[in-house]
């Protein structure tokens, strides 16, 4: 799973290749609110798909409001008029909720992901293409955790290839091993740490071993 953060990276790979179980996901951020919601971390993207909740709530209401009327007699004026006021009347507690400051230091969390997704498109498809890319994977997908699989991404046009099946049962024979040994995998691999080891004319004999992972050192930057 490459998420948020992870699929900022990705849009900077000449190729990603994705096996069956690989996904992608929106990368609108992850932050926390302490004098609001604690140490719980959200997406800041919620608060947004509320806000167009209510609009489209709003809307709705008005329509309903304006057909009774109109079905009573008035005119297509009157209706609106008198519905306008009862929609104001529902609505307004409901909008009291919604703090514009909060809101708006969340939309500019949003652009920060945003301009950086464009920038690492840009050189591969353009200006327009990589804006209208970066605004889709922050503000269209309904949740963090939605499910960008490979079909999905080759649809949004990213460099995807498909992983091969001994690959990909490599790698998860190589995850595989390192959860049972509680070993953290995530991260960069520093090469420059790896010793070398020579190879040996006789082969050992034994039950064959799961491949290891390289346990990450201080000097390792983790991916969010």
């Amino acid at each position: 799973m490459a998420k948020s953060a992870a699929t900022i990276l990705c849009l900077n790979a000449d190729t990603i290749f994705m096996g069956e179980f690989s996904e992608l996901g929106p990368i609108d951020a992850q932050m926390r609110d302490e004098l609001e919601k604690g140490q719980e971390v959200f997406s800041p993207l919620d608060e947004f798909k509320s806000v167009e909740f209510l609009r489209e709530y709003a809307s709705d209401i008005l329509d309903y409001f304006s057909f009774v009327l109109e079905r009573r007699g008035m005119s297509v004026k009157q209706a609106l008029h008198e519905s306008i006021h009862g929609v104001v009347g529902i609505m307004n507690p409901l909008y009291s909720h919604i703090d514009p400051s909060r809101l708006g230091s969340y939309r500019q969390v949003l652009a920060e992901g945003e301009e950086y997704a464009k920038r690492l498109l840009e050189p591969k498809l353009g200006e327009e293409e990589a804006a209208e890319l970066a605004r889709h994977l922050v503000w269209d997908y309904p949740a963090h955790d939605f499910v960008i699989d490979r079909k999905e991404a080759r649809k949004l046009g990213l460099p995807v290839q498909r992983l091969s099946i001994s690959d990909e049962k490599m790698l998860i024979a190589a995850i595989s091993g390192v959860e049972e040994h509680e070993i953290p995998y995530v991260g960069f691999i520093d090469h420059g740490t790896q010793k070398r080891t020579k190879p040996t004319r006789a082969r050992r004999k034994g039950p064959r071993k799961l491949p290891t992972a390289i346990k990450p050192t201080a000097r390792q930057s983790a991916a969010s």
